[in-house]
């Protein structure tokens, strides 16, 4: 199958929602609430966002839910922007304005209007797990949605768990509490992971040709991830590749210069990087003067809009230089009516300070889209009712990742969406001109860079049974 046949099947409109003028329930409020001195400092309050206007909705029938409103809590990197000010809160507010306005002007979910609450945690891990424990202490949040934080994200599933709550993976889209460290049920992955990336950016190496790669992953949770799903994937499509040399520069590393030559003295095909966002541009620089772009492709890390931002010129950008995405907003818009929708509603919202949304705002979409699906199929925030849900292999949501729904892995409960590598050029007809070359995009789904047999591997879960499992496969590569 072509890689981007499932981008592009044509499939049913979503109908059009119902609904008079918009009340946006979101609620933006102070951290730092609660918790011991030394479990990080407390956050200032963030600015509050939100429209106004009357909600006609519905009696409120979902189970489990009170005062006629779902309550649903995330911390973030709101003030600070420590990882670019397109990514939080634009990942987070914005788009969650939009679903929350068409949602809840057409009533809800079953009559039950939508708030959202995101405390602020300056990207600091023991702020963000204060937030949490917090948050569950009050007994208000019907469930939760993860943090921008990918160290924070990696031990939630246990407090939420042990809460009986539920824990959307959100934006720091990390794949231990769903593999490795699958210590709860009650997860669930809407949106693209760090395995997933690693997995794709592997399927183009291959396709490239690669049989020599260097890797330079930064030494932080998200990098090593990336780097590990890249490994484990590649030796599996290139049986006699050999990687060749791997460097770790710190989080916040400015002087790639050693890396670089340690890279280069392995004599590589091809290199992975795992940077994200505006971190990737003192690399690019660095690797651009020095001479090597040439000759040797390198796979940037996630090229973000703040990063594609940071290149203004045609000159600035390496040869040979590639980036993977988790939703490319050109290539979303072409490929499910979900993605053009909300690729539409951006650009008239937000259009001009915002041109166009990162791929972290499609995370939050696919989440909320996945929590919509839960709560309509079984009525219920109750999480053993969205467990079996999910574990019958045959639960599906309307995600902007796929043209035609997107089923939801029984076993490690992750929704089947797709990742892209792709060229990163420079196209002064684009609102940012630094943009991918869709012509080169190579895409990976979550149902083809992790084989059947591989899933109870690498996730134990039980409860599931084969055939489950085998109707998810089934569904998800029709």
């Amino acid at each position: 199958m072509d890689d981007r046949a499932s981008w592009h099947s044509s499939w049913k409109r979503l109908a059009l929602f119902l609904g008079l003028a918009a009340m946006l329930m979101i609620a933006v409020v102070a951290a730092g609430c609660g918790g011991d001195d030394d479990d990080g400092e407390a956050a200032p309050p963030p600015a509050e966002t939100g429209g106004g206007g009357e909600t006609q909705a519905g009696e409120c029938s979902v189970e489990g839910v009170d005062d006629d409103t779902i309550n649903v809590f995330a911390s973030a990197d709101v003030e600070s922007a420590t990882i670019g000010e397109n990514l939080s809160p634009g990942a987070f507010i914005r788009m969650t304005n939009l679903w929350l306005d068409q949602t809840n002007s057409a009533g809800g979910i079953l009559g039950c209007q939508v708030e959202f609450v995101v405390e602020e945690d300056n990207f600091d891990i023991p702020t963000c797990t204060r937030l949490y424990r917090d948050a569950l202490a009050s007994q208000k949040y019907d469930f939760f949605i993860g943090p921008t934080n990918s160290g924070c994200m990696a031990g939630l599933s246990e407090l939420t768990g042990a809460a009986n709550k539920w824990l959307f993976s959100g934006i720091a889209a990390d794949h231990q509490p769903f593999m490795e460290n699958f210590v709860t049920p009650y997860v669930s992955h809407s949106s693209v992971s760090t395995f997933l990336e690693g997995r794709t950016a592997a399927k183009f190496a291959a396709e490239q040709g690669w049989k020599r790669p260097a890797l330079m992953v930064p030494n932080y949770a998200y990098g090593q991830d990336v780097g590990k799903g890249f490994k484990g994937y590649y030796s599996q499509l290139v049986p006699d590749g050999q990687v060749v040399n791997e460097q770790f520069p710190e989080f916040d590393e400015d002087n790639f210069t050693p890396f670089i030559n340690a890279m280069v003295g392995a004599n590589p095909d091809g290199i992975l990087t795992a940077f994200f966002s505006s971190f990737i541009l003192p690399f690019a620089s660095q690797w651009g003067d020095s001479g090597n772009d040439a000759d040797i492709p390198v796979i940037s890390g996630l090229a973000s809009v703040d990063a594609m931002l940071g290149w203004e010129s045609a000159d600035a950008i390496p040869a040979n230089f590639f980036g993977y995405d988790r939703g490319n907003y050109r290539l979303l818009a072409e490929s499910s009516d979900v993605g053009k929708e909300y690729v539409e509603l951006w650009e008239q919202e937000y259009g001009d300070e915002y041109p166009v949304p990162d791929s972290f705002t499609f995370q939050l979409l696919s989440t909320w889209q996945m929590a919509k699906a839960l709560i309509e199929e079984t009525g219920t925030v109750d999480p053993e009712a969205w467990k079996e849900t999910i574990e019958s292999g045959e639960f599906s949501f309307d995600s902007p990742y796929n043209s035609d729904p997107t089923f939801v892995n029984p076993v490690n409960h992750m929704a089947d969406t797709c990742a892209s590598v792709g060229e990163i050029v420079f196209d002064e007809a684009q609102p940012i001109p630094a943009v991918y070359d869709p012509e080169t995009f190579v895409v990976g789904c979550m149902h083809e860079v992790l084989p059947m047999e591989e899933v109870r591997q690498l996730t134990d879960n039980e409860d599931v049974s084969d055939d489950a499992l085998a109707t998810y496969y089934e569904n998800a590569g029709e």
